[in-house]
């Protein structure tokens, strides 16, 4: 049974991104690419093990705080009708496992809250893939920036601007 687990695992084919853009993005396409954040949509084993903690690193405090007045609501119900000492392990259990799962939602939510846009859907093998698709794709329906101007690169240490600084080279 354990093998067909690992097995499995090692066959996920698919993970599926959302990707955001913050609010005020830059005007240049790569700084702009840059600034994209990419979600990974499914369980989260570190919101499901580490709750608390994941909201606060992640600055969820609406999310936070909505934790504990649960946690605490449901302390005292399970404490007036006097299971408290039996329930309260499994239902802080039960809250874990669900924010596990919403928490990709929660921080779509919580970006959203905050003024980013979601540009849309990708679906891949793994990160990586994600973003050369999305990217692909992307890029080309952007206009092109024809209109800026361009340096050329700097001379290094050792470049022309050292050598007008001493005479000439011979």
């Amino acid at each position: 049974m354990m093998w067909l687990l690992v097995r499995a695992r090692d066959n996920a084919d698919v993970s599926v991104f959302t990707v955001h853009e913050p609010p005020r993005p830059p005007l240049d396409r790569i700084d702009r690419a840059a600034s994209l954040v990419f979600i990974r949509d499914g369980f989260s084993w570190g919101a499901a093990l580490f709750s608390p903690v994941y909201l606060i690193v992640k600055g969820q405090w609406f999310a936070f705080a909505a934790y504990l007045v649960l946690a605490f609501v449901a302390a005292a119900v399970l404490w007036s009708v006097g299971l408290l000492e039996n329930w309260f392990t499994f239902m802080i259990i039960g809250l874990n496992i669900y924010l596990g799962l919403e928490a990709s939602t929660l921080e779509r939510m919580w970006l959203g809250y905050r003024g980013w846009t979601e540009l849309g859907t990708v679906a891949g093998r793994n990160l990586p893939e994600c973003e050369r698709r999305f990217f692909d794709s992307w890029l080309s329906a952007l206009p092109r920036d024809d209109g800026l101007v361009t340096l050329g690169s700097e001379p290094g240490f050792f470049g022309g601007s050292w050598w007008r600084l001493f005479g000439s080279r011979a």
